[in-house]
């Protein structure tokens, strides 16, 4: 078992290589999840976010699983994901042909720059769906709701976890196995400054990659012909998304930035 730190945009993980452990122990409980995240604190005290687990690599495929914090899993997280390929690519897998990423049994492709920075391509959304204010119970705002194997609601609103209206978004019966809440601010040159409350991690973390695709999904459905979008997080390290699509029909959603080793 190898155990590195790892950040994506800011987003902090535990990277376990599980690879010659993973045939005997199958998925890993919520409570050793848990300890592992108890037991390899960052050197800087900053909260884990998540744990990253590789099970195998290839030249061409990397097979990963991610985990909350809390220990449930199943669902994507994208600056997971691009730490994954930034240490597949690190050990064995090549950039000279199409690289795909198998996380929690779903298929990414996934890509390395030469600026360092890392993206994965993401499918077109389960579902998009516009609540007009007052659609929602007891929620007076716009809200969108983005699924992009993972659930979020993205709402116009000032970076404050404290808003009673976070939780309630959190939580809404609308919403049966709960959302993510992203918190969106527009900058005057045009850039996304983005908060998201994450569940699993009950907070707002430094970064959240499918928070910031569904942030930019979110602006696509207000301005289809934007296609291009800056995302900064609480961490101030960009998030860049691109949103494919053919005759107004969205094909793919690239999510692009850095992933690194943490000295922690």
């Amino acid at each position: 078992m190898i155990l590195r730190h790892m950040s994506g945009a800011g987003n902090t993980f535990i990277l376990l290589d599980d690879r010659h452990d993973a045939p005997d122990t199958g998925e890993l409980s919520a409570e050793s999840v848990r300890n592992l995240i108890a037991v390899h604190p960052r050197a800087d005290q900053r909260p884990i976010e998540g744990l990253v687990r590789v099970l195998s690599i290839s030249t061409s495929n990397i097979v990963a699983e991610f985990y909350n914090p809390d220990g449930t899993r199943g669902m994507l997280c994208g600056n997971g994901a691009r730490c994954a390929l930034r240490y597949g690519l690190d050990n064995g897998a090549s950039t000279a042909g199409a690289l795909q990423l198998n996380l929690n049994g779903c298929a990414y492709a996934g890509e390395a720059h030469t600026d360092g920075t890392v993206s994965v391509m993401l499918p077109p959304p389960a579902q998009l769906r516009y609540f007009a204010p007052g659609t929602l119970e007891d929620v007076s705002v716009p809200v969108w709701y983005v699924n992009v194997n993972s659930d979020h609601v993205v709402i116009d609103a000032l970076h404050d976890a404290s808003d009673p209206l976070i939780a309630l978004l959190r939580h809404h019966p609308v919403f049966p196995r709960g959302v993510n809440v992203n918190m969106l601010q527009t900058s005057a040159d045009g850039l996304l400054l983005l908060a998201t409350f994450e569940r699993g991690v009950e907070a707002i973390t430094q970064a959240c990659g499918t928070g910031a695709v569904s942030a930019a999904l979110s602006m696509w459905m207000r301005t289809p012909a934007v296609h291009d979008y800056v995302i900064i997080p609480p961490s101030g390290r960009r998030l860049a998304v691109r949103i494919n699509e053919d005759g107004g029909h969205i094909t793919s959603i690239e999510l692009r930035g850095d992933a690194s080793y943490d000295n922690a």
